[in-house]
């Protein structure tokens, strides 16, 4: 929990800095998240996790952002296995924000969608044979809410959460991650 709270930090000191040298456009973002996981193969397996992530982003391209994510979460007790699980994933990808030439306002909700790629973590038996590393990839969106120039909430984020981890049948995990949380806002 400490190296989680000093990530969350350093990600935001990086971010003033950012907003120091006045040449990046993006955000930094510190949320919760909840992960419906999806262990086993055949019957559902499910429980969930609980956790957090990190993530910034730099927009280079009207309303395309690069953006990378780091979360964590935990289960203890998991049901498939009677033992808890760590999911760690490290991922990058890109993201898009929608206009909305309809609404008007400082506080007008901001959608956007995104995909990122990258891997992911496993520890405590659950997830898999054992202990290991697998592909993972995230495809969804969420909606943010301005509460000043620099602040905003994000209300929500959903995303499908797909992983790779070995089991006894297709090697394939669909999760689905649902999160909430703050968002700190740079610009040129």
């Amino acid at each position: 929990m400490r190296s989680f709270v000093l990530a969350i930090i350093l990600l935001f000191a990086g971010a003033s800095a950012a907003v120091a040298q006045d040449s990046y456009r993006g955000d930094a973002a510190a949320t919760y998240e909840w992960v419906h996981a999806n262990a086993g193969p055949g019957q559902c397996g499910c429980f969930g996790l609980n956790g957090g992530g990190i993530s910034g982003s730099w927009n280079f391209h009207g309303p395309w952002s690069a953006v990378v994510d780091f979360s964590a979460g935990y289960a203890n007790n998991a049901p498939t296995a009677g033992s808890s699980l760590t999911l760690t994933s490290y991922l990058a990808g890109a993201r898009y924000k929608f206009r909305q030439p309809w609404l008007e306002g400082k506080r007008k909700p901001e959608p956007f969608a995104q995909v990122l790629l990258g891997g992911a973590h496993a520890g405590g038996g659950v997830a898999g044979v054992g202990e290991g590393f697998s592909f993972a990839a995230r495809i969804g969106g969420g909606i943010d809410v301005p509460l000043s120039p620099r602040f905003a909430v994000r209300v929500i984020q959903i995303d499908y959460y797909l992983t790779n981890f070995t089991n006894s049948t297709n090697d394939h995990q669909n999760n689905l991650l649902v999160g909430a949380g703050f968002v700190f806002h740079w610009s040129r």
